[in-house]
């Protein structure tokens, strides 16, 4: 008996040190995006994304926008997964939605970001962005599929980065 519980013990230990090591791999996948990107807006003219690591690496701080009117996300990592805290600009007072993508292997090229919870979200059906997907395409390329909720209806969008 004492062995099956030291093999059970031990097989979650390593599956959770393989979620782990995911998640860091994972996650260097998108500190590889630290730069400047340029993409088309859907609102028309361009979009700058600038992406920084900061706090020593573990966090990655990326701002959409023009100078004058952007928003920023700050991604971080979990066990097993990836967190994303956005900081809207939708609203005057602005909601911070808190998305998290699974990790499903270290080399992983694609990040599906779901609505966890928000702060200063007034009411359900405020505006607010509830998912996220993004792409990994090569060194230069990448995108994020951003679907903004409210009311219950969804409007979704595509961003496609190039690097400047």
């Amino acid at each position: 008996m004492r062995w099956g519980v030291a093999i059970l013990a031990l097989a979650v230990f390593a599956g959770h040190s393989l979620a782990q090591s995911d998640a860091v791999g994972a996650f260097d996948r998108l500190k590889a995006l630290a730069g400047t990107w340029e993409a088309d807006s859907p609102a028309g003219g361009k979009l700058t994304d600038t992406i920084v690591l900061v706090s020593k690496g573990t966090a990655i701080e990326e701002t959409i926008g023009i100078p004058a009117d952007n928003e920023a996300s700050l991604y971080t990592r979990a066990p097993g997964r990836i967190v994303m805290t956005h900081y809207c600009a939708l609203t005057a007072g602005g909601n911070q939605p808190r998305l998290e993508a699974p990790v499903k292997a270290a080399s992983q090229e694609e990040f599906v970001f779901s609505f966890v919870s928000a702060t200063n979200l007034t009411a359900a059906g405020d505006a607010h962005m509830h998912r996220m997907v993004l792409r990994l395409k090569d060194a230069s390329h990448f995108s994020e599929v951003w679907t903004k909720r409210e009311n219950g209806k969804d409007t979704v969008f595509t961003l496609d980065f190039v690097r400047r």
